[in-house]
């Protein structure tokens, strides 16, 4: 009996043994923030040689990209590696990229030189500082390129400068208030992003069928370019993706961060679900972020099916009772039939006998 056991248990293990399949993943290097205008590239390590190198971003194919000349990749054969590389980086760039379909991923931030300014009621008079300037350095101030004067022509009352230290006050917060400025003086340049609050938009609550796939957005009522988004998803917060919790990017507004995607939703998620908008995370001042919230409804999966159910119910039990009735019905009319009687018959004399007594 021992040795039997012992077999037994040598051909579990041999089976064990010889199903065990050994899943090397990918490795990826390359710089995790990048400044706007720098080029970088990101390197895919042990790959196979019958692996399909498709580099993908947020899930999103690259081709129109490659095609443009944008990005470029280089895969050498037999090396296991295959580079991405840009030349200069763009807010497009940032987000997760993948050579393969394998479930690891890289992600790339871009930092902007720019500096943004929040424009709210209470930061009037907003100061913008033109830096490094001497006393006798010219200052030129420019709005998206265009001198200030010919850019804000009729509205040059929401601002002023400063003729002492070169600085740009705006005195109004006013919709032409808000854009890009830079300041010009010797032979440096400083560029501003003169933005609104963001406001953060989730509706009041949001349901989704056990099993299925959900999927926000953190819209916001104005443009916000430059706007950060973090989640947070059962106490957890989310900047980038990881497990079945993905964070993607907007294709139309190009803000990353703007959609979550939590596959397989189970019972257990059930919960409220934040998102929060904010251009720097270090600011204190409240008015220059927001937050929005969502409670997250599970319904059951077999709930669609409890109506059809129940109507067939109603239906069965109605048959049932018709059914039932149109028996007894029956029944009463075969015996009504059977107590009626027929009408009344004489007996018919009988002729010879009656003949026979009068003879």
């Amino acid at each position: 009996m021992e040795r039997r056991a012992a077999f037994v248990l040598l051909g579990m293990l041999y089976l064990a043994v010889g199903t065990l399949v050994t899943v090397q993943a990918v490795k990826y290097t390359g710089p995790t923030v990048v400044h706007e205008g720098q080029p970088w590239n990101i390197q895919c390590d042990d790959l196979k040689d019958n692996d399909l190198i498709r580099w993908t971003r947020n899930g999103q194919t690259l081709e129109p990209e490659l095609s443009s000349g944008q990005l470029v990749v280089y895969s050498k054969p037999g090396t296991g590696t295959s580079q991405l590389s840009a030349t200069q980086a763009t807010e497009n760039h940032e987000g997760d990229y993948k050579c393969t379909g394998g479930s690891e991923f890289y992600h790339l931030s871009i930092y902007f030189d720019i500096k943004i300014r929040v424009l709210t009621p209470k930061d009037i008079p907003l100061v913008l500082e033109c830096a490094n300037r001497s006393a006798s350095d010219k200052v030129q101030w420019l709005k998206e390129k265009i001198p200030l004067n010919t850019a804000l022509a009729g509205k040059e009352d929401i601002v002023k400068i400063d003729n002492e230290t070169g600085s740009l006050e705006i005195v109004k917060e006013k919709d032409e208030a808000y854009g890009n400025y830079t300041c010009k003086v010797a032979n440096a340049t400083i560029e501003y992003r003169v933005v609104p609050r963001p406001i953060a938009h989730l509706a009041d609550s949001t349901s989704v069928v056990e099993g299925e796939k959900l999927q926000l957005e953190c819209g916001s009522k104005q443009s916000t370019p430059g706007v950060k988004i973090y989640w947070t998803f059962k106490d957890q917060n989310y900047t980038r993706s990881s497990g079945r919790v993905k964070v993607t990017k907007s294709s139309d507004k190009g803000i990353y961060g703007s959609f979550l995607i939590v596959e397989d939703i189970d019972m257990e998620d059930r919960g409220e679900i934040t998102c929060r908008m904010s251009y720097n995370w270090s600011d204190s001042v409240p008015e220059h972020s927001s937050e929005a919230k969502t409670f997250l409804r599970v319904k059951d999966k077999l709930a669609a099916l409890w109506p059809f159910l129940g109507i067939c119910a109603e239906v069965v039990v109605l048959c049932g009772i018709i059914l039932v009735y149109e028996k007894k019905r029956n029944k009463a009319e075969l015996e009504e039939s059977d107590t009626d009687q027929s009408p009344d018959t004489k007996p018919t004399p009988n002729k010879e006998s009656d003949v026979r007594q009068r003879k």
